[in-house]
């Protein structure tokens, strides 16, 4: 399912530009209201939430920037997927039953959620990304342990580390193996980020696409997210 959420501006509204781990919180806090165990269960660590949101749009792109902290006056909207209905189902009632909601200091009124048609996805198709992706590998630091690296298109583990992310997703999802598992990326365009969850910073692309292969691997990647951390706000697209 796949929602549009649209928050009015209660005044002038400042938020940090590393916002998505409060943006993140706020889906969390509403899910928590009307279900609690369905909270307790997507807070599990190590297990795929499968659902993904956008970053945060600023009304008809009307924001400024100052001191490095983005500036909001006419509200916002912003964009939630997920393969389980069950999950958007209870955002939405949750955000219905307290739609005065704050991402960090900003204070916001939900004023419309809207459910979107989604895009019947085939083994050819072009995306682009709504939140950056962001893709890791594990290397040895040298000491015998291991670090978390992130990764950039420009190096041919991207695509690998993408597309075993997927059929992980898809395996923990549906019980079973994909039938097929292939999938080649071309990246028509990118854009590096760097971005702040909590103390750490992680690096993430936005980019333009084509994806052609296995049709549920990509299913997978346009309702839950391409990438890693998607329910932190990473990985979601559109089709173009």
């Amino acid at each position: 399912m796949r929602l549009r959420v649209t928050l009015d501006s209660v005044g002038e509204n400042i938020l940090d530009l590393n916002y998505s781990y409060h943006l993140a919180s706020l889906i969390y806090r509403s899910i928590e209201r009307v279900d609690q165990s369905l909270s307790l269960f997507l807070h599990k660590p190590g297990v795929f939430k499968f659902f993904t949101f956008s970053k945060l749009m600023p009304s008809k792109g009307r924001f400024r920037i100052e001191e490095g902290r983005m500036i909001i006056d006419n509200g916002a909207h912003f964009f939630f997927s997920t393969m389980k209905n069950e999950i958007a189902a209870k955002l939405v009632e949750g955000l219905l039953t307290k739609p005065e909601v704050k991402i960090g200091d900003a204070e916001f009124v939900v004023s419309e959620i809207k459910v979107l048609k989604e895009k019947d996805i085939g083994e050819r198709e072009k995306f682009v990304t709504l939140s950056p992706i962001n893709v890791t590998t594990a290397e040895d630091s040298g000491n015998g342990r291991l670090r978390i690296v992130d990764l950039y298109p420009n190096n041919p583990r991207f695509y690998d580390n993408l597309r075993r992310n997927l059929v992980k997703k898809y395996a923990a999802f549906y019980g079973k193996q994909p039938d097929k598992v292939d999938l080649e990326l071309k990246v028509l365009r990118a854009k590096t980020k760097r971005i702040r969850i909590k103390n750490t910073f992680h690096r993430c692309v936005e980019m333009v696409f084509e994806a052609e292969g296995s049709k549920e691997l990509l299913e997978m990647g346009y309702k839950a997210g391409f990438g890693e951390r998607n329910s932190m706000g990473f990985g979601m697209v559109k089709v173009v």
